[in-house]
């Protein structure tokens, strides 16, 4: 018989639990003054936060990017990394300061505690090596 009592619905979900669900997989996780979960792993630091209809999490990563670097090469590593990588989305923010990396796990019809802390790992470490492939000369 399967147990689907480990499922986080839509809705079950709040900061407190997410933030226990990272500090329970051994994770290097703290609170920020908004109660999002900040997660330090592979030399990375991932904002998990809940968007305001709480069906899914949204994970980020932001780089610093190089002033001198112009917006045109900011602009063609954010496509590059989309045109390569599934996993993570990547934008440049507006001024062209920072590279912003994303992924959503979307909570519908119910996910496992395992599957969030394990995609949130897997997020971390696809971004990394994006970053690593086609960043790593423009990230300050």
């Amino acid at each position: 018989m399967v147990v689907y009592d480990d499922l986080v619905k839509p809705g079950a979900l709040n900061r407190d639990l997410l933030h226990t669900l990272y500090e329970g997989a051994y994770m290097d996780c703290e609170q920020d003054s908004d109660g999002d979960s900040v997660i330090t792993e592979s030399g990375l630091k991932c904002i998990a936060t809940l968007p305001g209809h709480q069906d899914a999490i949204h994970l980020a990563i932001l780089f610093p990017l190089k002033e001198a670097v112009s917006l045109k090469k900011k602009l063609e590593c954010a496509n590059q990394i989309n045109d390569r990588y599934i996993i993570t989305r990547a934008a440049v923010t507006k001024g062209g300061a920072l590279l912003l990396c994303d992924y959503y796990i979307f909570l519908n019809g119910g996910v496992s505690r395992k599957a969030i802390v394990l995609g949130t790992k897997k997020f971390i470490e696809v971004t990394r090596q994006a970053a690593e492939e086609y960043a790593s000369d423009i990230i300050a």
